[in-house]
C-alpha cells in the first residue's frame, strides 16, 4: 500500500501551536490534503495522543503515535511509535525530566489536553518548549528500547536543528534524518531522509510528506523501507 505520510504535526497542546490544531481538525485536513497516514509530536509530551488514537481509528486514518523532544543539546529530536503504550512510556519520562518551569499563558499560549471530543480535560503546567534531561544519546537509546523510530527533526533548520546546535551531524545509529520541503539532502549524508511539514497551523499541514510503499504502517515497516538490507 502506498502511504502518503506527515509525521511531524503538533496539536494545540504545543504552545507555539495554533488553537484550531486539535486532533479532529487534523485529521479532517489531512484527508483533505491527501494524506493517509499522519503523527501527531508535540513538544516534549504525549498528553494528546489517547483522544488523537481514537480518532484515528474511527476515521479510518493511518497513524503514528509520536514527540518532538527538545534534547539537553537543545536539539529537536522527533520520536515515533506505532504503540500508543510506548509512545504514553516516553512522553512520562520526557514530561517528568523537563525543568519545574510553569507555563505563562498569557505569554506563551495555553497548552490545552484535549479529547476524541474535542472536550479539554485539563492544562499541561510545565512550559514545553523548555529542553528535557535527556542528551541525544539517552534518548536515542531510550526510544529504541521502546521500539520506536528516532530521527533528528529538520536539521536544516538554523535553530533547533541538530547541525545548527552540534556544528555536525552526529555519527549515531538514527533512524532517518527529517529535512523541510527544500533542505539540502547532502545535509544528510548517508542517512535516509524523510520530511514533515512540521505544522503548527492547519494551512501548513501536509506542505511536506514523504510516501512509502509498505503493507502496513509500523515501525518495523518503516525501518526496513528507510534501511534497506
Amino acid at each position: 500500500m502506498l502511504y502518503r505520510a506527515d509525521f511531524h504535526i503538533h496539536s494545540c497542546l504545543s504552545p507555539c501551536a495554533s488553537l484550531e490544531m486539535s486532533p479532529i481538525a487534523i485529521v479532517q485536513r489531512a484527508r483533505e490534503v491527501g494524506l493517509n497516514a499522519i503523527a501527531l509530536s508535540d513538544h516534549n509530551c504525549a498528553f494528546n495522543l489517547p483522544g488523537f488514537a481514537k480518532i484515528c481509528a474511527r476515521e479510518g486514518m493511518a497513524c503514528l503515535y509520536g514527540m518532538e523532544v527538545t534534547t539537553v543539546e537543545e536539539a529537536h529530536m522527533l520520536c515515533l511509535f506505532d504503540r500508543l503504550e510506548n509512545a504514553m512510556e516516553l512522553g512520562a519520562m520526557v514530561y517528568d525530566s523537563l525543568p519545574d518551569i510553569p507555563n505563562r499563558p498569557e505569554k506563551f499560549g495555553d497548552q490545552p489536553i484535549i479529547d476524541e471530543n474535542e472536550e479539554i480535560l485539563g492544562f499541561a503546567e510545565k512550559f514545553l518548549i523548555s529542553a528535557s534531561g535527556f542528551d541525544i544519546g539517552s534518548l536515542l537509546e531510550q526510544v529504541h528500547a521502546l521500539d520506536g523510530l528516532f530521527v533528528p527533526a529538520h536539521i536544516d533548520r538554523s535553530v533547533y536543528g541538530v547541525i545548527a546546535q552540534l556544528g555536525f551531524l552526529p555519527d549515531e545509529p538514527f533512524d532517518a534524518v527529517e529535512l523541510t520541503a527544500y533542505g539540502d539532502p547532502a545535509l544528510a549524508l548517508d542517512y535516509p531522509i524523510i520530511r514533515n511539514s512540521d505544522s503548527h497551523m492547519l494551512n501548513t499541514l501536509g506542505g511536506a510528506c514523504t510516501e512509502f510503499e509498505i503493507d502496513a504502517l509500523t515501525v518495523a515497516n518503516l525501518r526496513a523501507q528507510l534501511n534497506p538490507a
